[in-house]
């Protein structure tokens, strides 16, 4: 009877460890694809190609913007008990709805998501049937996000369980004949700083901003597979991982491909123009239905992850008066008709937006990694106030508005070149936030109190 018992545990541990292991993968894989949108496909070979021999430095470049600090940013949240609201409560009670606000109707509604509608046309649908017209394509596009995004609750589970195997099997097939079959050597190019050029241009992918965004309802889904505490944290970083690790090899491979094609291809050709030219040098004819079937999943799965938690933050901001579902709505229609401005214009008008509010984004990462070592609030505030004003700076002489003085200022700033003008004033902004929060406290407890008669 007792070995009957033994062998009953042993034989319930097991069936509990494959499930796990199971669902890590899953929702790692559901990650994986919520990261792997339109940009992760188009600007790495751009980057590659102009990048040539120095495709090595460029993809390190690209991989801290475009997989270390996305995934950072969910074990950022993941410390504030997986909520980003809960990361920014230090600064201030407005700041989570503001800036939550400025990023996902800035980069989430006006960027993220149409690029995505529309990189499926261009790259995907266009190159099949030419003859199909865009809006068509897009209203398709959303009506699949719209079915999928509407079970809240089951968002991850559907993206892990029926799109991204499909996804990861194209993406591989696309990237190991690309490297055993290249399309030539790299050469030597004229680009001076490949990995700050990486860097700045991985950017673009949004991915920061997608961590911080899908990092609750990714923690929301481990939940809801029954885990807590302790084993929800080993599944949450597990998955997070094994995320991590299929972007290193997606974006190596893509990154590679531009690389080897740069002694044949013009640097300045269209970024959507490069992937068509390198799927069909390396698949040929056959490789456009493959890359169509690629863009469409990795645009869809992105697309339906970042709509449901945008319709699920404004639901809560308007204190459910309008609802999660129409909410959804909502969104399809408005990035439907940004994505009619089509890849090229989108990509012209969303860098200025990301220049504004990206570095405050990374510096909220890293604020949320040490939360428990900062000695106090008003080093949050004094972080993300230099970094906001400076990053506006910067942002304003790009799109050709310099500000007298401060604008010149800032260009001389150390690492500024680099493109990380921010960071210097960001440690000063800690340094002095928290030395006059500290300043002020102590004041207020020497002052004595006055008791009223």
């Amino acid at each position: 009877m007792r070995q009957k018992f033994l062998r009953s545990i042993q034989t319930k541990g097991m069936g509990n460890l494959n499930k796990q292991l199971v669902n890590t993968v899953m929702l790692g894989f559901a990650l994986f694809a919520i990261f792997f949108g339109a940009g992760n496909l188009i600007f790495p070979p751009s980057i590659g190609l102009a990048s040539g021999t120095n495709w090595l430095p460029a993809l390190i470049g690209f991989s801290v913007t475009g997989i270390a600090l996305p995934l950072l940013a969910v074990f950022a949240i993941l410390n504030a008990n997986g909520k980003f609201e809960e990361l920014t409560r230090p600064i201030s009670p407005w700041f989570y709805k503001v800036f939550n606000l400025l990023l996902m109707v800035g980069i989430g509604v006006f960027v993220t998501i149409p690029r995505m509608a529309a990189t499926t046309h261009e790259l995907g649908v266009h190159t099949l049937a030419p003859s199909v017209p865009s809006i068509a394509t897009i209203i398709a596009f959303f009506s699949i996000c719209f079915f999928f995004a509407m079970d809240q609750s089951n968002v991850i589970d559907k993206i892990g369980k029926f799109l991204t195997p499909v996804l990861v099997l194209a993406l591989l097939i696309i990237v190991v004949k690309g490297i055993f079959t290249p399309v030539g050597a790299p050469i030597a190019t004229a680009l001076a700083n490949p990995f700050s050029n990486a860097f700045i241009n991985a950017y673009q992918t949004g991915d920061v901003v997608t961590g911080i965004f899908c990092a609750p309802i990714f923690i929301a889904a481990i939940l809801h597979h029954g885990y807590k505490g302790t084993e929800m944290r080993k599944v949450a970083v597990r998955g997070t991982l094994i995320a991590g690790a299929g972007l290193l090899v997606v974006y190596g491979g893509l990154l590679y491909l531009g690389a080897s094609a740069s002694g044949t291809v013009p640097v300045d050709i269209e970024q959507t123009a490069l992937v068509s030219e390198l799927i069909n040098r390396i698949l040929g004819t056959s490789g456009a239905a493959l890359l169509a079937v690629t863009i469409a999943l990795a645009c869809l799965t992105s697309a339906i992850g970042v709509l449901a938690v945008i319709a699920d933050f404004l639901n809560k901001l308007t204190h459910n008066k309008v609802g999660y579902k129409p909410w959804v709505f909502i969104l399809c229609v408005v990035a439907a008709f940004m994505g009619s401005f089509g890849v090229g214009k989108i990509i012209n008008y969303a860098m200025p937006i990301f220049l504004a509010l990206y570095p405050v984004a990374i510096v909220l990462v890293f604020l949320g990694l040490f939360r428990k070592y900062i000695p106090n609030s008003g080093a949050y505030r004094g972080t993300i106030l230099l970094t906001f004003v400076v990053s506006l700076i910067e942002t304003m002489g790009v799109i050709g508005f310099p500000i007298p003085g401060l604008t010149p200022a800032v260009a001389m700033l150390p690492l500024a070149a680099n493109g990380f003008s921010w960071l210097v004033p960001a440690v000063i902004g800690f340094i002095a936030g928290a030395f006059l929060d500290k300043s002020i406290r102590k004041k207020q407890d020497q002052e004595p109190t006055v008791v009223s008669n």
